[in-house]
């Protein structure tokens, strides 16, 4: 399951696919399919009908509206694009040997959003040929719809948005997340303990496609995390590069590190990460 983790901001030169569908299209429906789960996802919650369980381990959890919300985008992606792969973080790959890939999260932030804690979000992203061609990332308590078509700039709410000017990394507002469980916890408290002393502040959302967008929409300077999955952050990857961010999915010789932030702080956060290699 390696497509998207690093083809994010490559172009895709005509607009229109050999298919005749245009991204315009592509756009339209995810937004209105986010749109759609955004109001299922409220009303559950409101209506207390909240199930929660795990997977893989205690700490990782995973309810039954994600499970629906899943269900929910799988099903129109299906009916609208039958002959379309999709990837997704609970199913994994529906694979139609095709071109076109969907990945989508359906809940960005699943311990936030049982805790009633806002920054959860719905993810979707469109890849062409293992290329990121349009995505959304729809925050539905804080009522923000994100979204990018390659090569067409970044919006958050129809308005247009470009990464921060900030220029040195002590004034810099970061973020980062920790995976749910132990696999990378002790490598990442590392460079947080390192970091912290060097920057402004950190912030930990626990929604990876939400701090590509703040970073996106210059609510933050940077941001890193480790061994994210391609759901996690294909979408907010491309609304973030769109952004004029740079994005850096690395390989290191136990994890893979993931840096997002302004070009004007980016070679001296990358250095400032990478001295902790013998973690």
């Amino acid at each position: 399951m390696t497509a998207g983790s690093r083809g994010v901001g490559i172009v895709i030169n005509q607009m229109r696919t050999c298919d005749g569908m245009n991204v315009e299209q592509w756009m339209k429906d995810m937004e209105e399919w986010g749109e759609q789960v955004a109001a299922f996802q409220r009303e559950t919650k409101r209506e207390q009908q909240l199930k929660v369980s795990t997977k893989g381990h205690e700490m990782d959890f995973v309810t039954n509206v994600d499970l629906k919300s899943e269900d929910m985008l799988v099903q129109r992606i299906s009916e609208k694009y039958p002959d379309h792969s999709i990837l997704t973080e609970e199913r994994g790959l529906i694979d139609k040997q095709s071109d076109y890939l969907w990945v989508i999260d359906p809940i960005d932030g699943t311990t936030n959003f049982i805790h009633g804690f806002p920054m959860s979000s719905i993810s979707v992203a469109l890849q062409y040929k293992g290329i990121t061609q349009a995505g959304i990332v729809y925050a539905p308590w804080m009522a923000m719809k994100f979204s990018a078509i390659r090569e067409r700039g970044a919006y958050l709410n129809g308005e247009r948005i470009a990464v921060s000017q900030t220029c040195e990394l002590r004034h810099s507002l970061l973020a980062t997340g920790f995976p749910a469980g132990d696999s990378q916890s002790t490598v990442n408290l590392a460079y947080f303990n390192r970091m912290i002393r060097k920057v402004s502040g950190i912030r930990r959302t626990g929604s990876a496609a939400l701090d590509l967008c703040f970073v996106a929409a210059s609510f933050l300077d940077g941001y890193w995390e480790f061994d994210l999955s391609d759901w996690d952050m294909c979408a907010g990857a491309l609304i973030a590069k769109e952004a004029g961010a740079i994005v850096l999915n690395k390989d290191m010789d136990n994890h893979r590190l993931l840096i997002c932030c302004n070009p004007r702080i980016f070679d001296v956060l990358q250095a400032g990460l990478l001295e902790q290699e013998e973690y």
